[in-house]
């Protein structure tokens, strides 16, 4: 788990409805656009170890969808939605910075 804030990319590389994986302090993160929000979740599946960043982002269910056995998983809360998957995903935190899209540990609270 990341222990600070890294700046990841500019804002306006990421449109709305896309996703896209990136290394942050050697950690694998999928970064998801949904309208004006950002998320960031670990881009490995718990299941089968692959990219979710080479699925599908469903949207209308703010969720991405393993390419492998189409299990799901939150944006939100990094929990799968779908079997086989069984274990969450870490979330991270982000912020935007002057344009920048920065991620680091989750917001509590």
């Amino acid at each position: 788990m990341l222990a600070e804030f890294y700046p990841v990319m500019d804002e306006k590389d990421l449109p709305d409805g896309s996703m896209t994986g990136v290394i942050v302090n050697d950690e694998n993160i999928l970064l998801a656009r949904i309208g004006d929000r950002i998320y960031a979740i670990n881009n490995i599946c718990s299941h089968f170890h692959t990219h979710l960043s080479n699925g599908e982002l469903l949207t209308d269910l703010c969720q991405v969808q393993c390419p492998l056995h189409d299990s799901s998983f939150d944006l939100r809360t990094g929990e799968p939605n779908d079997p086989p998957a069984e274990d969450p995903v870490e979330v991270y935190g982000v912020e935007l910075r002057n344009g920048t899209i920065w991620i680091g540990p989750p917001h509590v609270g």
